[in-house]
C-alpha cells in the first residue's frame, strides 16, 4: 500500500506544472524543513505543509512519510503487545468471571487484528440522554402527576 501511495505522490509531482513567470518564481522559495533541517524547495513539500505551516513547522514530503510509517509500526507493535498480555491474561485467570472478561478481551483484539475495526461497547446506560428520569416523558410529570385535576 505504501508503495503505491508513493507511486501516487511521485506522479503528482510529475504532474504539477513549471513554474516560469516571475510572480510565481518569487512565491516559491526554499524552506527549512523541521524534522530534517535541509534547505528544500517548494516541490518538496505537500500543499498542506507549504501552505499552512510556517518554516520552523513544516516537514517535506521525505520526511512526514517516514512519520507516518513509523507511527503505523508503533501501532502495529502496540497492537502486538496488547494481544500478548490479553493471552497471559487468560491463561492466568482463575475464576469463571475472571476467564469470561479475559477472553472477552481477547477476542476482542483479535478481531480487530483481522478486520481492523473496533470493537462497539455494548450496555451503557439507557441510551439517548442516559436520564434516570424513570420513564416517559419529563421527569415522571405526566399521566398520574398530583396537579392533575380528576373528575
Amino acid at each position: 500500500i505504501e508503495e503505491v501511495q508513493a507511486a501516487e505522490r511521485a506522479a503528482a509531482a510529475a504532474k504539477k506544472p513549471a513554474t516560469t513567470s516571475t510572480a510565481d518564481a518569487s512565491q516559491s522559495t526554499t524552506r527549512i524543513c523541521a524534522s530534517c533541517q535541509q534547505s528544500l524547495p517548494e516541490s518538496a513539500y505537500n500543499k498542506n505543509q507549504w501552505r499552512n505551516k510556517p518554516e520552523g513547522q513544516s516537514k517535506c514530503r521525505t520526511c512526514v512519510e517516514k512519520s507516518l510509517a513509523n507511527e503505523q509500526a508503533a501501532q502495529s507493535n502496540k497492537a502486538a503487545t496488547d494481544l500478548q498480555e490479553a493471552e497471559r491474561a487468560v491463561a492466568a485467570a482463575q475464576t469463571p468471571h475472571e476467564k469470561l472478561k479475559a477472553e472477552s478481551r481477547l477476542s476482542a483484539l483479535q478481531a480487530e487484528k483481522v478486520t481492523g475495526l473496533k470493537p462497539v461497547r455494548l450496555g451503557r446506560g439507557r441510551g439517548r440522554g442516559g436520564g434516570g428520569s424513570g420513564g416517559r416523558g419529563r421527569g415522571g410529570r405526566g399521566r398520574g402527576s398530583a396537579g392533575r385535576s380528576t373528575k
